[in-house]
């Protein structure tokens, strides 16, 4: 069975609808999905957190890492905004991007943000900020179609 046929057999299972948090888990011997899903529904549902950790980059150096998640975000242009490099941290070797630009409004801002880290987890969260207040994650909000689409890019990394 395909990885995007697993994750649609284990979305599926979680009966919609859902509210609160749920974690759904899909591995094979060379990836595997967590997400942090706190709603769940016919067409969609929203995540707090999409990580998938790729068992063949577990000792990847920060070169690497920075390679596979420019890969990924050319990939994700369905998201609501691109992603592009922000910053390499090599001592950490974490790789970050981020949308660019974020979605603004009067005093709000959203933003996509995509990490790349040591041990092969890549992983992907939205966050928003308003005037003069510290960053906050929010639920990512996407269709059932989008959601399989993100598993398939990401757990591509294995291919």
């Amino acid at each position: 069975m395909s990885w995007k046929n697993q994750v649609s057999q284990s979305l599926a299972a979680l009966a919609p609808p859902v509210t609160g948090q749920t974690v759904l888990r899909v591995a094979d011997d060379r990836r595997e999905l967590e997400a942090e899903l706190s709603a769940i529904d016919r067409l969609a549902c929203a995540f707090d957190t999409f990580r998938v950790t790729i068992a063949a980059m577990a000792t990847a150096e920060t070169a690497q890492l920075k390679e596979h998640a420019g890969k990924l975000a050319a990939k994700l242009s369905y998201l609501l905004e691109p992603i592009g490099l922000i910053e390499v941290d090599a001592d950490r070797c974490v790789v970050q991007l981020r949308s660019i630009p974020p979605q603004r409004d009067e005093d709000r801002i959203a933003y996509y943000e995509l990490l790349a880290e040591r041990g092969g987890t890549f992983s992907l969260r939205r966050y928003e900020v308003f005037s003069g207040q510290p960053r906050q994650p929010v639920p990512a909000e996407v269709t059932r179609e989008v959601f399989l689409r993100l598993a398939d890019d990401f757990g591509g990394l294995a291919d």
